[in-house]
């Protein structure tokens, strides 16, 4: 079943604000954030388009999850591939989480392990097979969410250190993900800019920054309040 983001496009007119973000992920002081691995999809007018790397993230809730927790709260890529690319035997998506040290040089670790996503296709193939014209998703464009793995895990924390010494909507590390054939993703993250756009992988790469407490806003729309009023 496919469920509609709140804000993404409809609901506007409730308070919700567009939560989609290509650049940013803000992370709120007082709420805890998940994430997992998703495969995004593009459809325009009901036909597939474009695949990517997506990062599905959450705010654990009483009653179930909140993903519009505020502005950029859903990381969207920011270069896509193609179908044929994305069929290729060798396609697969690695997770980073890039931070920058004291002294200057740039650490990266493994978010999640890497992922093949023939699962996930056999997915969409079953979602396109099901459409009728009464869709949704056959009108205007619309990205899709596919998870790689059910298992949500907990954004990871800065150091205790690191967290205090950081200003308010100040950056404490990057989140990149890619779609690629390559068998060592990691020897991408050091490639330059240009060439990486050039080339037939896709990325998603945001800054996560801790931003202030949603309950201390004085501005905060009425649809979050139960969020972060209670």
């Amino acid at each position: 079943m496919v469920e509609p983001i709140a804000g993404a496009g409809i609901s506007i007119d409730e308070g919700w604000v567009n939560p989609t973000s290509t650049a940013e992920l803000f992370w709120p002081l007082d709420v805890k954030l998940q994430c997992r691995p998703c495969l995004n999809v593009i459809f325009k007018q009901g036909a597939l388009s474009y695949l990517s790397p997506g990062l599905d993230v959450r705010v654990p809730y009483k009653d179930g999850s909140w993903r519009n927790f505020g502005l950029n709260s859903q990381p969207i890529s920011r270069q896509w591939t193609t179908i044929e690319i994305a069929m290729e035997q060798m396609f697969h998506v690695e997770s980073f989480i890039l931070q920058k040290e004291s002294d200057g040089n740039v650490k990266h670790s493994t978010l999640f392990d890497s992922m093949d996503i023939k699962n996930a296709m056999q997915k969409v193939a079953v979602l396109i097979g099901e459409m009728d014209q009464g869709s949704p998703l056959t009108q205007g464009f619309h990205i899709v969410s596919f998870p790689l793995s059910e298992r949500f895990v907990d954004l990871p924390y800065p150091t205790q250190t690191d967290d205090e010494n950081k200003k308010e909507s100040e950056e404490i590390y990057k989140i990149i993900m890619l779609g690629t054939s390559e068998p060592f993703g990691s020897k991408l993250l050091d490639m330059d800019e240009d060439i990486l756009t050039m080339s037939s992988t896709s990325a998603l790469e945001v800054a996560v920054s801790r931003t202030v407490k949603g309950s201390d806003s004085q501005y905060l729309p009425e649809v979050y309040k139960p969020l972060y009023v209670g």
